[in-house]
Order: structure tokens, then C-alpha cells, then sequence
């Protein structure tokens, strides 16, 4: 028995999950699975907060209060969706780090290191869109932060400023959008680009020594 299955108290379970090939299995293969579903938690999660959100500047901040103190389980469920969140972002971090470190992204998978890539970075802005979303003070001053940063990116930056965030200063616009990204665009985009990630693991395989 190798030294990962003695220190494994499931495997001592059923001896016929042992495998003793797998003496470079770790805890970390598992990382990319249990960010998917984390992924899933936040999305059954984030339906049931859009039953009570209201996507205007002026309603916003009442909404998150009423869900947080008077919709029921509302406490519960935010926070479960803001922990699956931040868990998500973690978990696809650390799993970029293990196929960096293990040179995972070695072809002909350089291309899948590169979807995994771009599905970090979304990750990244599903949280922070969220993050705006209560809209509060920090969440204004957040905004203000992303819009001038994103205005400063030299000849689309104006213009990419303007589509994703929209006018310059806050407006029902503004949160209208963001509630589009979080709860549309971003999420349907990382379903799209997972189904991909996924297809091109069968394709090109894995280095997992199984």
C-alpha cells in the first residue's frame, strides 16, 4: 500500500478503491472538480437571490437588507453564494497553480492551459461584478476604480468602458449592466467555455498517473 493510501482513511473503507499505481495521486487532482461544483452551488444559489434582487440604484441596497433579514433562509442562501464565490476563485487559482507547477500545459495541451487561463480571469469578474452589485459605498467606489482603469486602456478603452459599465457617472444603467454580466453573460460564457475546457481534456488527455 502506498504512503497516500495509509494516510487515506476513506480508501480504508472499501480496500478495492486502492490502487496502487497511483503513488503520485494527490488531494490537488481534485481541485478542478470540486471548482465545478462550487460553480454550481453559486448558480442554484444566485437563483434564488434573483427571485428578491432588484436591479436598480435606488432599490438595490434595500433588496440585499430584505434578503439578508426577511426573505426566508435570505441570510442563509447570501451567504452560501458568497462563499461558494470566493471558494471558486481559490480553488480555480490553486488549480492553475498545480498545472503551472507540474508543467501540465505542456503541448499539445497548451491550448486547454489557455482555456483554463480565461476561465480564472472570468472568475475574477463574475466576483468582483457581484461585489458591485450591492451596491453600496464600496461598491461605488469599487466601480469608479474598474471604470477608470478600464477607461485608461489606450484607443478602445473609452469605449469599452462605456459597454460594459456604462455612462460615466451612476446610473440605473450602470447596475443594469453589471446584473446582466453577473447573472447572464459571465455565467453563460464559463458554461460555454468549461463544456470546451472539458472536451479538450478527452481530447488531448491528462497527465493524472492513473
Amino acid at each position: 500500500m502506498n504512503k497516500a493510501s495509509k494516510k487515506n482513511f476513506v480508501l480504508h473503507l472499501h480496500p478495492r478503491l486502492i490502487d496502487e499505481r497511483s503513488t503520485r495521486v494527490t488531494y490537488t487532482w481534485c481541485l478542478g472538480g470540486l471548482a465545478l461544483w462550487m460553480f454550481v452551488i453559486e448558480v442554484a444559489s444566485g437563483i434564488l437571490l434573483a427571485l428578491y434582487y432588484i436591479p436598480h440604484s435606488s432599490q438595490a441596497y434595500p433588496s440585499i437588507q430584505y434578503i439578508s433579514h426577511i426573505a426566508p433562509y435570505g441570510f442563509f442562501i447570501r451567504n452560501i453564494h458568497y462563499w461558494a464565490g470566493q471558494a471558486m476563485v481559490v480553488l480555480v487559482a490553486l488549480h492553475t497553480v498545480r498545472v503551472f507547477i507540474t508543467k501540465a500545459y505542456a503541448p499539445p495541451r497548451q491550448w486547454n492551459w489557455l482555456l483554463g487561463l480565461a476561465l480564472l480571469v472570468m472568475t475574477f469578474f463574475v466576483d468582483f461584478t457581484g461585489y458591485l452589485l450591492v451596491w453600496d459605498d464600496r461598491g461605488l467606489w469599487a466601480w469608479t476604480i474598474a471604470g477608470n482603469l478600464a477607461a485608461s486602456i489606450p484607443f478602445i478603452g473609452q469605449s469599452l468602458s462605456a459597454i460594459a459599465l456604462g455612462p460615466p457617472e451612476p446610473h440605473d444603467i450602470t447596475i443594469a449592466r453589471l446584473y446582466a454580466w453577473h447573472v447572464l453573460g459571465l455565467p453563460a460564457a464559463m458554461t460555454l467555455m468549461m463544456a470546451w475546457h472539458f472536451w479538450r481534456i478527452r481530447a488531448d488527455g491528462i497527465t493524472t498517473p492513473l
